[in-house]
C-alpha cells in the first residue's frame, strides 16, 4: 500500500500547511501527542503555550484520527492520555478546554463519574474510550490548535 493511500486511511492529510513541525492535520485543525507526563492542568497550559488546548473531540472520525493516527503512533505500550474534556467546575457537566461544545461522547464501560474525578482521559487498553480520573495524575496529553493562526481562548480555566 501506498503511503498516501495509508494516510488518506487513517483520515490524516498529506497537505501539513498551517500545521507546526512534528504536528499532523487533520479536517482543518493541527493535533501533537506529547509523551511527557504532566497533570491534567500543566498540559492544558503547556498547550496554550502552544496557542491551543487540549484536544477536544467531535465526531467518530476525529476521535479514529486521535485514536490511532495521532496518538497510536507514538505512544508506548500501555497508558492513559489526557483529553481537554473535564466536570471541573459544576460536577457531571462535562465542558472541552476551548468551549467548543460536547456533541456526543465516546465513554466507556463502569463510568461512575465519581466526585474528585474531574478530568478525562482516553484509556488505551479501551480502543479510546473515555474515562474521567483525578486531575493531578501524570500522564502524557494530546494538543489541538488551528492552522496558521493562533487558537484565541476565552476558556474558563484558570491558571491555580
Amino acid at each position: 500500500l501506498s503511503q498516501s493511500f495509508l494516510e488518506k486511511l487513517l483520515g490524516r492529510e498529506t497537505n501539513t500547511e498551517g500545521c507546526d513541525h512534528n504536528w499532523h492535520k487533520f479536517q482543518g485543525h493541527c493535533y501533537r501527542y506529547f509523551p511527557r507526563r504532566r497533570s491534567w492542568e500543566d498540559a492544558e497550559r503547556d498547550c496554550r503555550r502552544r496557542a491551543g488546548h487540549l484536544t477536544s473531540i467531535h465526531s467518530q472520525e476525529e476521535h479514529a484520527f486521535i485514536n490511532g493516527g495521532c496518538r497510536g503512533k507514538w505512544e508506548p505500550k500501555g497508558g492513559n492520555t489526557w483529553i481537554g474534556l473535564n466536570d471541573r467546575i459544576v460536577e457531571q457537566d462535562f465542558q472541552w478546554t476551548d468551549n467548543t461544545g460536547l456533541v456526543r461522547g465516546f465513554w466507556g464501560p463502569d463510568n461512575f463519574f465519581a466526585g474528585g474525578e474531574d478530568c478525562v482521559v482516553l484509556v488505551s487498553h479501551e480502543i479510546g474510550k473515555w474515562n474521567d480520573v483525578p486531575c493531578n495524575y501524570n500522564l502524557p496529553y494530546i494538543c489541538k490548535k488551528g492552522t496558521g493562526t493562533p487558537l484565541m481562548s476565552s476558556s474558563p480555566f484558570h491558571n491555580s
